[in-house]
């Protein structure tokens, strides 16, 4: 598995450190660590400005260096290979270009919250990354306090039936959890509350087809992942709002991470996330893994 590590030295991006360093890889893991100078125009032009500008370049830039050789070592017993990335340019830009050119499987990366009192609001960079990079995104959100390193993870898993949730569902079947996880495997079914249409809804045969398909696609995903962990559960839920069930799930588990899938890009279309995975990407109080579904051109 190759993967991306975006670092800028923050709290967030110690947080995404903390995270990856707790999932389980499958297999020798190809990890790229990214840090993105904010500076480009200057460091292409340093020959027309003054000496304490050009200064404050290299300045920049051997902490830059510094940062990276910090984060590789953190990472130095790992089953696979380390590399570091020093960028220039905006942000979310080079690391969508880091990901395209290095054919990655998934980009990790911190988000800066806002205070413990409101809604956590998805920063710039995490959500334009999250909408173009043509691999899967992981988001970290800053881990709760009371928890401790060596608690399981505990992660919800949103199934619906599709491709894309079931790509999900094989991404996280992927790692080796053993004892470490304790996975909800939610299924939302969407019910019209406009009044006659409700009971309409839950009287015809469609629905009863459509509820059956959803656990159906449910007992399938437990199974699944009952093959890396046996700590797996399963929510079904019907409601009007898939957006809200999700969010009221992750606060009733008190997750860390929630996973969803969502239908990738051709070669030819970029990326645009889904209002569901958008809104969970958003609003969620824990980490966010978009699992892209790869197609084909």
């Amino acid at each position: 598995m190759k993967v991306i590590l975006a670092t800028d030295g923050s709290e967030a991006s110690r947080e995404a450190d903390w995270f990856l360093a707790r999932l389980p890889f499958p297999e020798p893991t190809s990890l790229i660590i990214a840090n993105v100078a904010l500076v480009p125009s200057l460091a292409q032009m340093r020959r027309e400005f003054p000496q304490s500008v050009n200064d404050m370049l290299d300045q920049y830039h051997a902490r830059a260096e510094s940062l990276l050789l910090e984060e590789a070592a953190r990472f130095e017993g790992i089953n696979g290979t380390v590399e570091t990335y020093p960028l220039a340019g905006h942000p979310a830009d080079e690391l969508v270009r880091v990901a395209e050119e290095s054919d990655c499987d998934l980009m990790v990366l911190g988000a800066r919250g806002m205070t413990a009192t409101r809604r956590f609001l998805l920063g710039s960079v995490s959500l334009r990354v999250a909408k173009h990079a043509p691999c899967s995104v992981l988001v970290t959100r800053p881990h709760k306090s009371t928890r401790s390193a060596d608690q399981p993870l505990r992660i919800v898993v949103c199934h619906d039936g599709s491709e894309a949730s079931r790509q999900a569902v094989e991404m996280v079947a992927r790692f080796h959890w053993g004892e470490h996880v304790e996975i909800t495997v939610l299924s939302v079914v969407t019910v019209v509350l406009h009044p006659g249409m409700a009971i309409y809804q839950k009287t015809g045969s469609l629905w009863e087809g459509e509820k059956r398909q959803a656990r159906e696609a449910l007992t399938w995903a437990v199974d699944r992942l009952r093959q890396t962990t046996p700590h797996v559960k399963s929510e079904y839920r019907e409601t009007e709002s898939i957006d809200d069930e999700i969010l009221a799930v992750i606060e009733e588990v008190d997750a860390d991470l929630v996973v969803l899938g969502h239908r990738g890009l051709s070669r030819i279309d970029r990326f645009f996330l889904g209002s569901t995975s958008e809104n969970v990407l958003r609003h969620a109080s824990c980490s966010v893994w978009i699992v892209r579904e790869m197609t084909e051109e």
